[in-house]
């Protein structure tokens, strides 16, 4: 955390200050962003949850959404809300950058930004994950605002206290509740992804996505991103470990995406009877993917679900070779629906999986 005065003297005695020289991402290669993150090193641990909640609260900000969706015919403007956390600074061009979740901000045409003080901002979007659930916004800014810590999430122990803070159901911002560590790698499947999360017990509500869990030596170690909705399950909640949370944070604001990442040049779309399929082959190469292809199984992988495909995916590498089964689809017209009709026979051929590119 980087603040003013007392407060920012405390962080040199406590954190090492590491400036990580990044190339922008807007693609002007004449300006070189010197963007300062804060990670720690030795540091104290707090006497008391105040203490904390003192010292990292002016760090995690308020988030608003606006998105536009269209239903029969008609465009509706729809609100939403989160959390976020001040994660680095760019003096050079006076911009504060702020880590949060992809689903906290995708599809928004606006995004708002409150501080705690009450200040509001509007915020522009630097680049996002969907694999890795992590967005970056930026906010412009002359005065000095607090900056969080980065702490290890690989030094976490199980049952250590570990603070939440966010804005909970969108209208109780700066909202603090405090649980334990509950477990460090657990793997679970979040939409059409699996992702290594904490798991905590920490009261986690929507709004709080995006928003910042904290260790006792004031340390960002997690941005919280999920929970177990089940009516007969209470305290089971999870957050992306800061490991992850700045690796991704890094590639995002230097490259606009996470190196690694792969693409098959495809649009897919999932059917009924576990069927995945091809929407869009526009870009693939010739003599791989064909539309109305239903892919059956990639590197001997069965191909069921979004979730099972997305794994396949990131179980790849950039530039390595993957071998598909598919059955190639035609459309069918009947009386009263259309449908794809598959093929008795696999087509099999070798794909090259792509360094995901920045859209």
């Amino acid at each position: 955390m980087k603040s003013n005065n007392k407060v920012n003297r405390l962080v040199t005695v406590v954190a090492c200050l590491v400036a990580l020289t990044l190339t922008g991402c807007s693609g002007s290669s004449d300006k070189t962003k010197r963007v300062t993150a804060y990670i720690s090193s030795d540091s104290v641990t707090y006497g008391s949850t105040a203490e904390v909640v003192k010292h990292v609260a002016d760090t995690v900000v308020e988030i608003r959404t606006e998105s536009v969706t269209t239903q029969w015919g008609m465009q509706y403007v729809v609100s939403g809300a989160g959390s976020g956390v001040i994660v680095a600074h760019d003096s050079d061009y006076e911009t504060y950058y702020i880590v949060t979740n992809n689903h906290v901000i995708e599809g928004a045409r606006q995004i708002k930004v409150s501080l705690r003080s009450g200040d509001s901002y509007s915020a522009e979007l630097v680049a996002s994950d969907v694999n890795g659930d992590i967005a970056v916004i930026s906010i412009n800014e002359t005065r000095t605002l607090n900056v969080a810590v980065w702490g290890n999430s690989d030094q976490l122990q199980i049952g250590e206290d570990v603070i939440a803070i966010g804005n909970p159901l969108g209208s109780l911002g700066g909202t603090v509740t405090k649980g334990i560590i509950s477990a460090t790698e657990r793997s679970i499947p979040v939409g059409n992804y699996t992702m290594n999360l904490l798991q905590t017990d920490t009261a986690i509500n929507p709004g709080n996505s995006g928003g910042g869990l904290f260790n006792m030596r004031g340390e960002l170690i997690g941005v919280v991103n999920a929970k177990t909705s089940d009516e007969e399950v209470e305290g089971i909640c999870f957050a992306i470990p800061s490991k992850t949370a700045i690796a991704i944070f890094d590639d995002l604001v230097t490259d606009g995406v996470v190196a690694g990442r792969v693409t098959l040049d495809i649009d897919v779309a999932f059917a009924n009877n576990n069927v995945v399929y091809v929407v869009n082959a526009d870009n693939a190469d010739a003599g791989t993917f064909e539309k109305y292809d239903r892919i059956y199984e990639i590197n001997g992988k069965e191909i069921t679900s979004l979730l099972s495909y997305n794994d396949a995916l990131a179980a790849a590498r950039p530039g390595e070779k993957l071998t598909v089964k598919v059955y190639r689809g035609t459309i069918q017209n009947g009386w009263f629906e259309t449908s794809i009709v598959f093929a008795d026979d696999p087509t099999v051929f070798e794909v090259t999986a792509r360094q995901l590119r920045k859209s």
